[in-house]
């Protein structure tokens, strides 16, 4: 099953592209680009700041440890994001 997401910006030719996609099939595999604006990542960041939204974390790896998140992705199974800490030239977490 494929998800398809449109611009509500720009409702009438989003869904025309969609219909026009039909012709070739439900088979088909359909493209969409979505272009987020400023506005949206700034709602988005205020849902994250406020606990609104959180992401789902799997598991954390340190970068020594690269090998290990390569594995934990291709054996499947993964409930949620796989994280690589790294740590930044002055020491900070990123």
């Amino acid at each position: 099953m494929v998800t398809i997401s449109f611009d509500l910006g720009r409702l009438v030719p989003s869904l025309a592209s969609i219909l026009v996609s039909t012709v070739y099939g439900s088979r088909r595999v359909r493209f969409f680009s979505g272009n987020p604006t400023h506005e949206l990542f700034a709602d988005l960041t205020r849902l994250v700041e406020s606990g609104a939204i959180r992401p789902v974390v799997d598991a954390v790896h340190p970068l020594a440890d690269i090998a290990g998140a390569h594995r934990a992705l291709e054996s499947g199974g993964v409930r949620g994001k796989i994280v690589v800490r790294t740590v930044g030239a002055a020491g900070s977490r990123t």
